[in-house]
């Protein structure tokens, strides 16, 4: 068995959410990445940027406006309209290079949706709301019953769906016909000063289901909510709400993928889900201003942004961070058990990664830098994903990460740690 003698720090943690340079302090309300390196995101007084390094640099775009930003929406790749107060609208063929007016309607627009390039809907702080079929040139007015509109979203071609708040409480409306009539799907009614609930925006993953975020107020106590809808609109639930200490709003929403989600609220606050959104916990923030967007490329990686030019990247879906503990290389990869196991709800899983010389490589010359991808992917009893605990380019050494697993029921669950030649699987036990 072979060791090398290894400068660790035993402090090291591996990134999370960690905050991008984005060149201005102005308040960024949307971001979208058409793919891992190409992403914008739009803002106060017109404000948009765009990088093409995966956000390592950003340069300011002209937008034609002075009119703050509001939403983003791509139908396609390199297609995408952005829109704001003032009936300010704006449309791009080439992922954020360069935008053309477009005339809105008038209304000073908070959400805009597109079912596909050419069809659109932009809505606002009242009842109006504006629809296009011809990509923005012309617009026929559509109208909610009562409420000031403040999100909305196609899941097919004919059936909308929007979040409206008022003084009287908050509603979800959902249409069938493009928007030209409405019903009540879900309503919350205030009681004076001491409760009262408001709806920030609305997001489908796929066309059944469905997440509203917003916030309520009851007696002094406010918390961010996640409502969620499994049958296209039709019947809502709370599937996760903030601390009532944390005092948050909850802002925008987005999958990465079918199981992980993220929801972004004011005070810094991120909530995470991997379970399609049935459950949501809060995870590790590094800033306390308010976030309003977030962008998902996959589970692990994505985007933020915020106040004050906030931007926020995480490439591993913000898990708990992990750390090496060994000062020497290991001869061999291994995966050991969890411990303690049986658990409730924290366990701790070691593994080792050696080095994987080519054929007659002097390992001793190769230093600490042979590193390889390695994945540590957590999966219920059916075989499903849940979560990856790692997903980095790790050096030899010996590894610890944490798994919180507070937010799924009693069961038997697999761990599986996979390297370019290295790949093997164990059981734990959550007891709860």
């Amino acid at each position: 068995m072979v060791f090398i003698a290894l400068l660790l720090n035993n402090a090291v943690s591996f990134s999370q959410w960690f905050q991008l340079a984005s060149g201005t302090t102005e308040s960024l309300m949307d971001v979208y990445f058409s793919d891992v390196n190409t992403g914008i995101a739009a803002g106060s007084n017109g404000k948009i940027i765009r990088t093409t390094n995966g956000g390592q640099n950003w340069i300011t775009v002209n937008s034609l406006t002075s009119s703050p930003l509001y939403s983003l929406d791509f139908p396609a790749p390199m297609t995408g309209y952005t829109a704001g107060l003032s009936g300010t609208v704006r449309r791009t063929f080439d992922c954020g290079n360069s935008w053309d007016p477009r005339t809105g309607c008038g209304i000073n627009i908070r959400s805009i949706a597109f079912l596909n390039v050419n069809t659109g809907i932009t809505a606002g702080g009242g009842t109006l709301m504006c629809f296009t079929t011809d990509g923005g040139q012309t617009w026929n007015p559509r109208t909610v019953p009562q409420y000031a509109v403040t999100g909305v979203t196609f899941i097919n071609s004919t059936t909308l769906l929007t979040s409206a708040t008022d003084m009287p409480g908050a509603v979800i409306f959902k249409s069938t016909n493009t928007g030209v009539n409405w019903s009540t799907v879900m309503i919350m009614n205030n009681s004076g000063m001491n409760v009262t609930y408001s709806l920030s925006y609305i997001y489908f993953k796929n066309p059944v289901t469905g997440f509203c975020t917003g916030s309520s107020n009851n007696y002094g106590a406010s918390s961010g909510n996640v409502y969620r809808t499994t049958n296209a609109g039709d019947n809502w639930s709370i599937a996760g709400s903030t601390p009532a200490a944390a005092g948050s709003g909850l802002n925008g929403i987005h999958f990465g993928s079918s199981d992980t989600g993220f929801v972004v609220g004011n005070n810094g606050v991120i909530m995470r889900s991997a379970n399609g959104g049935a459950n949501w916990y809060i995870q590790s923030s590094t800033v306390t201003t308010s976030l309003s967007g977030v962008y998902m490329l996959n589970a692990q990686t994505g985007y933020i942004c915020g106040s004050n030019g906030v931007i926020l990247k995480t490439t591993n879906g913000g898990v708990v961070g992990f750390a090496p503990i060994s000062n020497k290389v290991p001869g061999e990869f291994s995966l050991e058990q969890n411990y303690p196991n049986p658990f409730n709800p924290v366990t701790r899983i070691k593994f080792s990664i050696s080095f994987s010389p080519l054929e007659g490589t002097n390992i001793s010359a190769l230093g600490r830098g042979n590193g390889q991808h390695v994945m540590l992917i957590v999966y219920d009893a059916p075989g499903r994903e849940l979560e990856t605990l790692v997903n980095e380019k790790l050096s030899p050494g010996t590894y610890e990460v944490e798994w919180n697993a507070s937010d799924y029921p009693s069961g038997v669950y697999f761990y599986t740690l996979i390297s370019e030649n290295f790949k093997e699987t164990k059981k734990l036990v959550l007891l709860k």
